[in-house]
């Protein structure tokens, strides 16, 4: 991996919000010596904060208009995210998040258990289920999600220092937290998958042989949650990464 920049941009330094050239010191009417963006449209950067942050309140609406844009318009949310801003509110935004796909994965996964252990299997000495297994599963979820949101958060911070960009690490955590809504649609479908295969299981409408075809499904969807998550993630890094404010 070669090396960008030698010196990381100072807070104060005016990068061009299309390429991350540094525009100390042109005129007001230049346009980016690098790529030819006008100046003004970094300078005059209309970043703002999202619906969650406005002072009507954090309220259920704002919430859901939040999560809505970042689900549904992850480009433009990240484009528009004013990143210079507390962290707090937006911790407040991942956590009830972290939440609800919590809750939804703890289902998941005690749904699988419950499966498993139904057809005869057994999993760390576990051979029969019981509720406490799925609100220990919904905790341990938590906690996982806000462990590895720091680490990546902490881990891109270095790399984005390593090549020169100026990325600190609270506006990196401001950009994964708004990111934590990209977990639902994935918890969503996990659960769906798993407590709704069991439950058809149950009233007989399907053979035993599906258990296969439940496994692949599992395993694709594994696939392609890893993929939508890395691919979300990066147009949220990637359209902050030359952020004046």
């Amino acid at each position: 991996m070669s090396r960008v920049a030698t010196m990381v941009p100072a807070e104060t330094d005016l990068l061009c919000e299309a390429c991350g050239y540094t525009l100390n010191g042109l005129p007001d009417d230049a346009n980016c010596p690098e790529c030819g963006r006008p100046l003004r449209e970094s300078a005059q950067s209309q970043r703002q904060v999202p619906a969650w942050e406005r002072d009507d309140g954090r309220n259920i609406g704002n919430f859901l208009a939040a999560s809505a844009e970042v689900t549904f318009r992850p480009t433009r949310f990240f484009q528009t995210l004013a990143t210079r801003r507390d962290v707090n509110p937006a911790r407040q935004f991942a956590n009830i998040h972290w939440f609800i796909t919590s809750l939804l994965f703890g289902a998941a996964a005690y749904g699988h258990l419950a499966w498993y252990v139904g057809i005869g299997g057994s999993w760390a000495g576990i051979t029969r289920v019981h509720w406490t297994f799925a609100a220990a599963l919904v905790l341990i979820t938590f906690v996982v999600l806000r462990i590895v949101t720091y680490i990546a958060a902490r881990l891109t911070n270095w790399e984005a220092s390593y090549r020169g960009l100026r990325m600190p690490l609270n506006v990196v955590l401001r950009g994964m937290y708004y990111h934590a809504a990209h977990y639902l649609p994935v918890g969503l479908i996990a659960c769906a998958t798993a407590v709704g295969y069991t439950w058809y299981l149950d009233r007989g409408a399907f053979g035993a042989a599906s258990g296969t075809i439940y496994l692949w499904t599992l395993c694709g969807e594994v696939v392609v949650a890893a993929g939508y998550l890395f691919t979300t993630y990066w147009a949220g890094m990637r359209n902050i990464m030359y952020a004046n404010r």
